[in-house]
Parts: C-alpha cells; structure tokens; sequence
C-alpha cells in the first residue's frame, strides 16, 4: 500500500504526499469559506453577520412609504410644513388678533387718528376774521412683546379721525373746533393716544393748532389774525398735520390758506388754498395697509366775496385736516378738514 513516505517512514514524505496534503487542507478551507459565486448565500447565520457588521434592523426591511419600511428619497414622510417667517396682520378698523400657533414675538406699530381742522370765522367788514387752526397728526408707536405675556386673543383699538370743525352760516360767529383723532391700541400692551383737533377762528386771535399724540406727531399750524395763514409744524416721525386756514384782516384783505406737513414716509405736503384760486389738497398718502402716517391737509383760503374754502382732509394714516378759510357775513366760512384713521400693524415672529 502506497503511504506517501519513503519506506514507509513518516519522516521521510514524500514530495507527492506533501501535496497532497496541502491540496486537502485548501480544499478544506475553501469548503469552510464563503464564496463568491454563492453572493453571501453560504453564510452560516445571516443574522449574525448582521449583528457584527452592526446593520441594525433596517437592513432586513423594505422600502416603502407605510411605518415599518425604509423612507425612499420622496417619501412623503419627508414633506415638513413651516410656519410662515412672519404673519403680518393689518388694522384699519377695530377688531381682535388671534395669535398663530407658535408665535415667539409680536412687533406691534401704532399710528392713532388726526384730529379734524377748525372752521373759519364769519364776521362783519372792518374786524379781524381768523380761520381755523389745523388738526393735530399722530405720533409712530413701536413695540416687540414677548409672546408668553400675550393672550391668545387681543382687542385692536384703531384710532378714528376727527371731524372737521363745521362751516359758520350765521353772521358774527366764530368759527367750531375740529374733533381730536382716537386713541389707537394693542389690547392693555401698547398704545398711543389721541390728537387734538385745530380751534375755531375768532375774531382777533388765531385759532390755535391740534396738539400732536406723543411718538413724534405734528402740532397743526395756528391761524393769525392777519397775513398768510403759518405752515403746520413737522416733526420727523408719524404723521403730517394740517396747515391752518387763512384770515381776513381789519382792511379786508382776505389770505391763502397755509400749508401741511408731511409725513414720516412721504414727500408731499398739503398744499394751501389760494384766495379766489386753487382749492388746498392733502399730503401724501402711505399706501394701503402699510404702518407708515400720511401727510396733513392744507389749510383753505379766506374770502371776501364768497363762500370761504373748506381744509382738506388729513391723509392715511394719521395725518391732521387742515384748517377752514374766514369769511366775510354773508358768506359761510370754511369748514375744517377731517382727520384721517389709524392703524395697528401686527406683525408676529415664529
């Protein structure tokens, strides 16, 4: 029998008995070895392999949209709805702010409403006939409040506008004062007060112009006794104010009308009225629904030979009516112009 040792000694193999040998244990090491064409499928426990190659459970499962299977790219699990950057909410009228959900921060802008101009004096030939003082404008409020000390909801108080001071149609009367603007608010946690409204003209002494509302308003011009009726007094914030009216002096010489002030944001006055000319106009208005004041009424002009010219209306938001021209008896005099509205601007940060 062929031993593979030489003379059937052990210790001397022989060269074909050694490979075989070796040809034996590689085999043995192939059977005990994964291989490739078999694609993992010769594994002893796949599960195992998993556990030290540390897959985790998501190896085994799956892809899908349905809990329990592996999120593909555009799995619809994906999709997440932010909230706005901002939510703005404007005010024109009065109502109630609701506060979206997970509001951090809510910066609130206040512009309250002008107050209304005067109306002129009416009286007899020979005596100082004053028109009326223009109305007061609002002041720009600014404030950012912590959303934990709000409640969910909250009152919007929007300021409205004073009325202007009604023409005078009976002989030797001075003229009615204009009705001061609202007061407009954020519930208890901000607000800005009211405007005056401008001072009925009288006879020898101007009539004095709407105070503003704090925050940088405009105090609205004050009608004289004699000359060119003063400009309204600008103050770079808020909203214009309105010019006052023009007067007639003991020589019956009648006077235009004077001119706004602009507001914050904008870049035109109200022009006055021209005696026996061109009606006053209003300032500049701020465009719809943005927290900025527009400007002032001009102030309407006096006259001698008839009807006296009406302020012009203040402009949007908060600006003041400007002040109505003197008239000689037999004539009305002017009314005053009204005061434009406020608006609360709430803007909430997420």
């Amino acid at each position: 029998m062929a031993t593979g040792y030489t003379g059937g000694d052990p210790s001397k193999e022989t060269p074909a008995g050694a490979q075989a040998k070796a040809d034996a244990a590689q085999a043995a090491a192939v059977a005990a070895s994964a291989q490739r064409a078999a694609n993992l499928g010769d594994l002893a426990s796949a599960a195992a392999a998993r556990t030290n190659l540390g897959l985790g459970a998501a190896a085994t499962r799956a892809v899908g949209t349905t809990a329990g299977t592996v999120a593909a790219g555009d799995d619809p699990r994906f999709t997440v709805t932010l909230p706005p950057p901002t939510d703005v909410q404007a005010f024109t009228a009065s109502g109630t702010w609701t506060m979206p959900a997970g509001a951090r921060a809510v910066t609130v802008v206040l512009i309250s409403g002008g107050g209304g101009g005067g109306s002129g004096r009416r009286g007899a030939a020979g005596t100082a006939r004053v028109g009326g003082g223009g109305g007061g404008s609002s002041g720009r409020l600014i404030a950012t409040i912590p959303a934990s000390v709000l409640t969910p909801t909250v009152v919007v108080t929007v300021g409205a506008g004073g009325t202007g001071g009604t023409a005078v149609t009976a002989n030797d009367t001075s003229g009615n004062a204009g009705a001061g603007g609202g007061a407009s608010a954020f519930g208890t946690f901000a607000r800005i007060g009211a405007t005056g409204g401008g001072a009925g003209g009288a006879a020898g002494s101007g009539g004095a112009g709407g105070f503003s509302s704090p925050f940088g308003g405009g105090t609205g011009g004050a009608a004289l006794a004699a000359g060119t009726a003063p400009a309204a007094v600008f103050v770079n914030a808020g909203a214009g104010a309105g010019g006052a009216g023009g007067g007639i002096t003991t020589g019956d010489v009648a006077s235009n009308g004077g001119v706004s002030a602009t507001g914050m944001t904008t870049a035109t006055a109200g022009t006055a009225g021209v005696v026996g000319g061109a009606t006053p106009t209003a300032g500049d208005t701020s465009p719809a629904g943005t927290p900025n004041g527009g400007g002032g009424g001009g102030g309407g002009a006096a006259s001698i030979t008839a009807a006296a010219q009406a302020g012009a209306n203040g402009a949007n938001y908060g600006g003041g009516g400007g002040g109505g021209g003197a008239s000689l008896n037999g004539n009305a005099s002017g009314k005053g112009g009204d005061g434009a509205g406020g608006i609360v601007y709430v803007v909430t940060h997420f």
